[in-house]
């Protein structure tokens, strides 16, 4: 399903189970685990048929999980390297952050980051307050009046 003329597609995707953090590792190196490895694959299996080949920004927190949870659950998808940044900005970023970036691009565009930003940022959009688990995206329609949800996806494992 194709966007209307003015408007726009935007992700906002939250990375995939990490490990759990400690005195000795810090935030930013956490790993995913087993279960966010698996929850990547779902999550790439949900977002193929849905992006196709619309021409995609992927804008990326530097943390190694959410670098991690790209990496995965875009592997299927043609992105080209151009298209695939690492933003700092998204690291630890607030909902008014997330939006700045958001309208600083044009075209379609996918976040990948980290609560409460995310969740923080898709109410704001929509207006509707959800949970945003790990792993979890929300396909938004973006447009002059404000944003539609168009799908949301949850791992299995995420679910209840």
């Amino acid at each position: 399903m194709r966007p209307a003329p003015d408007s726009r597609r935007i992700w906002l995707v939250r990375h995939a189970k990490a490990e759990a953090g400690g005195a000795d590792l810090p935030d930013r190196e956490r790993d995913l685990t087993q279960r966010g490895r698996r929850q990547c694959r779902e999550l790439g299996s949900w977002l193929q048929p849905r992006v196709g080949q619309e021409k995609l920004l992927v804008q990326v927190s530097p943390a190694r999980r959410t670098r991690e949870t790209a990496r995965l659950a875009l592997a299927g998808l043609t992105i080209g390297p151009d298209m695939l940044r690492l933003e700092p900005r998204i690291w630890e970023a607030s909902a008014s952050d997330l939006l700045a970036l958001i309208r600083s691009e044009s075209g379609a565009l996918m976040l990948i980051g980290h609560n409460p930003g995310l969740e923080q940022a898709q109410y704001a959009l929509t207006g509707v307050l959800q949970a945003f688990p790990t792993a979890a995206a929300f396909e938004l329609e973006l447009g002059p009046r404000g944003a539609d949800l168009v799908a949301r996806f949850q791992p299995a494992s995420e679910r209840m």
